[in-house]
């Protein structure tokens, strides 16, 4: 009787703890994802905010969160600290390995992995340093902007080193085929391939997780507006956007020499990519302990991708259309594909572990006297232990842009761009500059106010707008 009641009491306690930390994250996630779609960005910043200030795993993520809100309300001053303290949070948890101490890896082993600290993938943190460059060219640093565009190119070296390595653990066969099936190498260039490094080459020709058009024409383009070496972007930017005739045009010109002149780029970022969402899988099985008429669940959440609507289907700046730049969704969708099969193994493992505990428990109850009280109890408690043992990790750059849309153009007369959404109210826009300008515009979702930006890409460190 007393194991009976020491199980009970212990099982109740662990669920009272692990449920009152791991409930938050999805709760925050859905009202600020509904905060959005209602245009209340002010509103879905401050969630992130409050958020970004409690000490736990959650803490980098939400910093990232708050930040390209803060960018999105308009207030990239505040977007600068944000994703500073996220970046440097990113930082600190790749030196660290993921951030997985032996008691972090442990506890997410025994609850869910919300309890290790967020470790993003390549695509969320180049657009980290991509809206931390954007928010300082806004408040006019350009040699704060280049430099967060220097670290956006960093970023994806990395994951590209990264592939490098799980490159050269595969076996020369596999190696050689990755090489022949990758399109951006010929046949006879495939045949000729000999070291590691040019065959991860081909094989993010295939990854588009790594290939961020857009980070690479922002940081191109504005290299190109300084006078600076230009490092290849924009000729990255079009090899990776083929179906963009600027960014082609872009990359064509600027290999001829000189720099551009009163020109604009625009840039629309359209609606919001696929969120994670945890789904519910249940399996019945035969219980050993006999309870439930001698049937027991198993039941697990596994993450699951939820589409989200465009703002709208096109865009033109003052008659001319603009074009898709990046396909962030893709992205998004690409990078959710590596990363299930890991999170399905650890939800499935902590499931069958959490129902073996119940099973004994319930087993050993049983046994010492079968007193109902201590047996509802003993339901009660494992229920609560099972609601928050059961959360998967669904944190991953929840503002990221469905589509970006970019075009290059010659400043309009009058110094006015009007930006009109296809079926949407146009957006007119006074060009402050008078030199080469880029506009960020952001269109979260379809009927909301969209936030604008100017950049001056000819200002020098110190100049004022």
């Amino acid at each position: 009787m007393r194991l009976g009641r020491f199980v009970a009491v212990g099982v109740g306690l662990a669920a009272w703890v692990t449920l009152t930390g791991c409930l938050s994250l999805e709760e925050r996630l859905a009202r600020q994802s509904r905060q959005v779609a209602a245009g209340q960005t002010v509103a879905a910043y401050e969630t992130a905010a409050d958020a970004a200030e409690e000490e736990n795993a959650d803490t980098t993520f939400w910093q990232a969160e708050a930040g390209a809100l803060a960018l999105m309300a308009g207030r990239p001053s505040a977007a600068v600290a944000h994703l500073d303290a996220a970046d440097n949070g990113f930082n600190d948890v790749a030196r660290r390995r993921y951030g997985a101490s032996a008691w972090d890896a442990a506890k997410a082993v025994a609850v869910n992995d919300t309890l290790m600290p967020y470790a993003p993938e390549g695509l969320d943190r180049v657009f980290a340093n991509l809206y931390k460059a954007l928010a300082y060219g806004s408040e006019g640093k350009p040699e704060a902007m280049r430099v967060e565009l220097n670290r956006a190119r960093q970023r994806q070296q990395e994951w590209f080193y990264r592939c490098t390595k799980a490159i050269a653990e595969q076996g020369e066969a596999e190696a050689a085929r990755t090489v022949g099936k990758a399109s951006v190498l010929d046949a006879g260039t495939a045949r000729a391939v000999a070291n590691g490094e040019a065959r991860a080459a081909a094989l993010f020709g295939r990854l588009r997780g790594f290939g961020n058009a857009y980070a690479a024409h922002v940081a191109g383009v504005t290299r190109w507006c300084a006078g600076d070496a230009s490092l290849n972007d924009l000729a990255m930017a079009a090899a990776w956007a083929p179906g963009n005739a600027y960014a082609q045009a872009d990359a064509a010109s600027e290999r001829k020499g000189g720099r551009p002149s009163a020109r604009m780029w625009v840039y629309v970022e359209d609606g919001l990519a696929p969120r994670r969402k945890p789904r519910p899988v249940t399996i019945p099985y035969p219980s050993v302990a006999g309870h439930l008429n001698g049937i027991g669940t198993l039941s697990f959440n596994v993450p699951t991708l939820e589409p989200r609507p465009a703002a709208a289907s096109g865009y033109a700046a003052n008659g001319v259309a603009l074009q898709p730049l990046q396909d962030v969704e893709a992205l998004a969708r690409d990078q959710f594909r590596r990363d299930y099969p890991a999170i399905l193994a650890r939800q499935i493992a902590r499931t069958v572990a959490r129902v073996a505990a119940q099973e004994s428990g319930h087993a050993a109850l049983r046994h010492g006297g079968n007193d109902p009280l201590l047996l509802f109890l003993y339901d009660v408690a494992m229920l609560l232990f099972d609601v928050s043992t059961n959360e998967a990790d669904v944190r991953c750059a929840d503002l990221l842009p469905k589509t970006v849309w970019m075009a290059s153009l010659p400043r309009p007369q009058g110094d006015v761009l009007r930006l009109e959404p296809r079926g949407g109210t146009p957006i007119a826009v006074r060009l402050k500059p008078k030199g080469n300008v880029l506009v960020w515009v952001r269109r979260a979702t379809p009927g909301r106010r969209a936030t604008v930006m100017t950049l001056d890409l000819d200002q020098q460190e110190g100049d004022s707008q």
